[in-house]
């Protein structure tokens, strides 16, 4: 038994969203206290760390633990029909396999139903990495470093170096370059127990940061050279962290 209710769906559809730039079909695990995903991309270059607590939800019921599996791009494509002043409840069918989404103001009521896909196998393994250097930056800030590195590249490097943090892009038709000193308004903390670089493709971070813009205001990004890049996008309840593969040798 899986059920939830929602008074405002804007919210709720921008997380959807900001997973569904990395993740086709993902399974959420859901048990009394939360709703989480674990999942990378097809080509396994990215993977999203997403929580939810039942307070987010203006109902929540969950007994004992569930796990639902579905096509994120479907599911959003259903969410987008709803309307900010429509009550939605979403709630898991699973003797009939089947998600049914229903959208109710005054007395008239619509209803999805959308099916349920078989669990996926694979089991993701959280990230172990130690990360030797961190920037707390504004999330448009950010996005702003990165479209500009898009018109220059398809690569975008990120470097924490002393007190400075840089996103910088170079190619055929120029550079592009934005640096945050310590100090910086728009820079909230920076660490380092070492200078540390690492290079991605800048595709990725364009769709994961235009994505949640409208659901963050504030990332921590964790570095060591040439490793992963952990990007934790802070939300007023819940957890939505990124990991991105670095590109060697470009």
């Amino acid at each position: 038994m899986f059920e939830v209710e929602l008074s405002r769906i804007d919210t709720f559809r921008n997380l959807v969203k900001a997973l569904s730039v990395i993740v086709d079909e993902g399974t959420f695990h859901m048990d009394e206290a939360q709703v989480k995903l674990l999942a990378m991309d097809p080509s396994h270059v990215a993977m999203v760390d997403f929580e939810l607590p039942q307070e987010f939800f203006d109902k929540y019921t969950c007994e004992g633990e569930n796990r639902l599996t579905i096509n994120i791009g479907e599911f959003l494509k259903f969410l987008d029909r709803v309307d900010r002043d429509e009550q939605v409840k979403i709630r898991l069918d699973q003797e009939n396999a089947r998600l049914i989404i229903r959208c109710k103001r005054g007395g008239h009521t619509r209803r999805f139903i959308m099916p349920v896909l078989e669990p996926l196998d694979e089991e993701v393994p959280q990230p172990k990495i130690f990360f030797k250097a961190s920037s707390r930056i504004l999330t448009h800030s950010l996005r702003r470093a990165i479209r500009d590195s898009s018109l220059v590249s398809e690569h975008v490097k990120m470097e924490v170096s002393g007190d400075n943090f840089k996103v910088s892009a170079t190619g055929d038709m120029g550079s592009a370059q934005s640096d945050w000193e310590r100090d910086s308004d728009e820079l909230l903390d920076l660490k380092a127990e070492e200078d540390s670089s690492a290079t991605f493709t800048l595709s990725y971070l364009q769709d994961i940061v235009n994505a949640v813009a409208a659901s963050s205001e504030v990332a921590t990004l964790e570095l060591s050279t040439d490793m992963p890049i952990k990007m934790d996008f802070e939300l007023p309840q819940g957890r939505l962290i990124y990991y991105l593969a670095p590109c060697i040798g470009v």
